[in-house]
Formats: C-alpha cells, structure tokens, sequence
C-alpha cells in the first residue's frame, strides 16, 4: 500500500477555523482507503443498533468477553442497544451470529466536549468463539517512533457525507509525535498525551463511522480512532493511546469474574459503568 507523508508545515494555523467533527455528535470512517485483504482484522467488529442492524462504530476484540471501543460510540445508551458483529468483511454478506453487551464500562473522566479519555469496554452476556476470522488482538505497550506505520480499519464512508461501503476498508497511516500533532492542531487543548496522532496526506484518513475501530502495529493495537478534521482534509487525527489507558483497561479485565458479570452471581450490576480513572 502506497504510503503518503507531508510535511507538518502544510498544516496551517487555521485549522480550527474550520468545523470539527465533535464525536459526542458525529463518527469517523475511512478516506482514501481500499478494501481490506482477506483476513487482515480478524479482531474487528461493527458495532450496531441491535434494534436497526445498522452500523455505527468500529471496535476490536480483546478478550472472549471484552470488546474496546470510543466512549462516545456508547454515550447515552444502554448496552442493550447494541449488538456486535465479527468474523466478517462483508456487512451484507455475512454467516456469524451476533453477540450481546450486557455491560458498558466508560473511562470515569470522558468529557465529550474536552475530546478527552474517549475509550469504552462492552462486556459481552456470552463468550466469542474464536476462529481464523475471529481472534483477539494484543495489547501494544511499545513506544511507537516517528513515522511508524499502523493499519486502520472500518467501514466508514468514503467522503464527507459520502456512501458507506459494504466490504471492510483499510489505510496505512503514519505516526505523528504528540508535540508536531498539537502544533499543527494550534496548541488545542483537544490533543492530549492520551492520544495517538496519525497522517497522510489530504484526501486519506479518517472519516464518519470508523469511531472506535482500531490501529494496529505491527499485529498489535495500539489506538482507537477518537476524532480529526471532517474528512482527511490534511490534519493529523486523534485516537485513543492504548498505553496510555492500559490500567483502565486491565483493570476492568481482571475484575470481571468478581464485580459480578459472573454467570453464577445472584445479582448483575448496572449495565452502565463508569470506569476506574486508573
């Protein structure tokens, strides 16, 4: 896959000038992408209303119970407004069965205004059956250098306000230090250290729908797509740094067999959560 890098300099000091897609509002999808090769994220869902069997958000499994996703796919919903879907490509073409959160899990210090701790757990009522289209993705912790490259995926439109493809689309994007990425973003408080920037050049990038998918590098995830400049229009975009949330997320992991989501406990808690601010 081609890869395109400009420099910083072509990010002009107006970029807030223009209209941002806030993700308490909007989602993000892929732009400039191709369709995914067979079998590239087998750790990717879609995220649906369980009610329309639409798509809306991205997502990646991490556990046989756990999906991650951005925490403004989930706000203001209960869990059972979703269901996801793995092990396929295709949303029209597919022959897995759909799982169903019984618990969300919000980082306790999401501010959807602030674009600040977007990251999400779903806890699933069953178990995923794992197959050679439906596997987990690892957790990266390794410093990424700059010009690393990482994979995203989704089903995001084309274009701004364009078609939503069928088939699973994938882009290399390019890794963009914290300092260069808050730079060419005007000093705003809206990039933080908990994210992962990314970039190509204009005309590839994130896009309505992709919210919550994943980037990976090297095999393992590193990020969650969180929000950017509607549509790849040559300004690094913001995802949610694994790394950076890891005890959040470990946290919820390893306490889900004695905060009662065990089968064998009498009582379920709320099927919303705020998380640990770990």
């Amino acid at each position: 896959m081609l890869i395109f890098v400009l420099p910083l300099i072509l990010w002009s000091s107006c970029a807030f000038s223009q209209i941002l897609y806030p993700p308490q509002y909007t989602t993000n999808r892929i732009v400039g992408g191709e369709e995914a090769a067979e079998g590239i994220a087998p750790y990717q869902i879609s995220l649906q209303g369980a009610a329309s069997g639409l798509h809306s958000c991205g997502g990646a499994i991490i556990d046989e119970r756990w999906i991650i996703t951005a925490a403004h796919c989930t706000r203001g919903k209960e869990a059972s407004a979703f269901r996801v879907l793995t092990g396929t490509q295709d949303l029209d073409k597919n022959v897995t069965k759909y799982y169903y959160p019984d618990r969300i899990v919000e980082h306790c210090n999401y501010a959807p205004r602030r674009y600040m701790n977007d990251i999400a757990l779903l806890h699933l009522n069953e178990s995923i059956l794992f197959d050679d289209s439906t596997k987990p993705v690892e957790l990266d912790h390794e410093a990424l250098v700059p010009g690393s490259k990482l994979l995203l995926t989704g089903w995001g439109t084309l274009s701004l306000g364009g078609d939503v493809p069928k088939r699973l689309q994938s882009l290399e994007v390019t890794y963009v230090p914290y300092e260069q990425c808050r730079a060419a973003h005007d000093n705003s408080t809206r990039v933080d250290i908990g994210h992962v920037c990314t970039f190509n050049d204009k005309g590839r990038g994130a896009c309505h729908g992709d919210s919550g998918g994943p980037l990976v590098h090297n095999g393992k995830l590193v990020a969650l797509v969180n929000w950017g400049m509607p549509c790849a229009r040559g300004y690094p975009d913001a995802h949610a740094s694994i790394s950076y949330y890891h005890d959040f997320i470990r946290t919820h992991l390893s306490s889900s067999e004695t905060d009662g989501l065990d089968e064998n406990t009498e009582e379920m808690p709320s099927n919303r959560a705020k998380g640990h601010c770990n």
